[in-house]
C-alpha cells in the first residue's frame, strides 16, 4: 500500500500546483490543469477501446489485457486518501490556519 500513498500524494502536489496557478491567474497553471485533466479522458478512451478490441476482436490481446494493472477500490482510495492529506498538510503549511 505505499506505492499508492506515494503516488497520490504527488498527485495531490501536482493538481495542488496547478490548482493555484489557476486561481492566482497564472496561465501555466491553468494551461497544465486542462492539459493534465484532457490526458485522464484521452487515457481512459484508449483504455476502453483497447478492452473492446480484446473482448470482441483479438484472443491476443485478451491475453495481454487480463495481465494489465487494474487498481482495486482499496488502491483508489489510499490514492485519494493521500492526495487529500498531502494537500491539506501543503496548503495549512504554505498559508496557515488562517488563510484558508
Amino acid at each position: 500500500m505505499v506505492k499508492p500513498m506515494v503516488v497520490g500524494g504527488l498527485m495531490g502536489v501536482t493538481m495542488l500546483w496547478m490548482l493555484h496557478g489557476a486561481v492566482t491567474g497564472d496561465g501555466v497553471g491553468l494551461w497544465a490543469a486542462v492539459v493534465f485533466v484532457a490526458a485522464h479522458f484521452v487515457l481512459a478512451a484508449l483504455i476502453v477501446a483497447a478492452a473492446v478490441f480484446a473482448n470482441r476482436l483479438s484472443p491476443a490481446a485478451r491475453r495481454v489485457l487480463a495481465r494489465v494493472h487494474r487498481p482495486s477500490a482499496r488502491h483508489v482510495a489510499a490514492m485519494f486518501g493521500a492526495a487529500a492529506l498531502v494537500v491539506t498538510a501543503e496548503h495549512f503549511g504554505a498559508h496557515g490556519f488562517g488563510g484558508v
